[in-house]
């Protein structure tokens, strides 16, 4: 049986043009913020209260970016992915979970093309943060193309 989940991903900006990048320390690589799409929530609920959860911010949604569909098959796993170029409107501390913290997180803002090489140059090496690694590098350079991104 595969297990299926939504999820929602946002290319935060704040008021200096900068982008949310989250490092995982754990496993040396970083992401963009989102998550799990949870019952009885919307794609732009869902996106509200991750980017509150992971970047400590209160957003407007701008526009969706696009979606990637993730199948990880040593996993029995099938993801898809919506990602949302989002604008920061205050900014706090993150709220992350035990195992978030366990893990590592820590949020940082930088430019978007910063971002861009940097995911450009890791490798991850843990299977489920390739998947990860690979389609957050998708949505920052397709935020790049986008007329959306102020």
């Amino acid at each position: 049986m595969i297990n299926e989940r939504k999820a929602v991903r946002a290319i935060l900006f704040n008021n200096n043009k900068e982008v949310a990048v989250m490092n995982v320390a754990e496993n040396n690589y970083h992401k963009i913020p989102g998550g799990g799409v949870e019952d009885g929530e919307d794609l732009q609920m869902a996106l509200i209260r991750e980017i509150k959860e992971e970047a400590g911010a209160t957003a407007r949604v701008i526009t969706e970016l696009g979606r990637i569909i993730e199948k990880r098959t040593k996993y029995s796993f099938k993801q898809e992915s919506f990602c949302f170029i989002a604008e920061a409107l205050t900014i706090s501390v993150p709220e992350f979970t035990d195992d978030e913290k366990k893990a590592g997180f820590s949020i940082s803002w930088m430019p978007l093309e910063k971002a861009i090489n940097l995911f450009e140059k890791e490798r991850p090496e843990e299977y489920s943060a390739k998947f990860m690694h690979f389609r957050d590098l998708c949505f920052l350079m397709e935020a790049k193309k986008s007329d959306k991104f102020v």
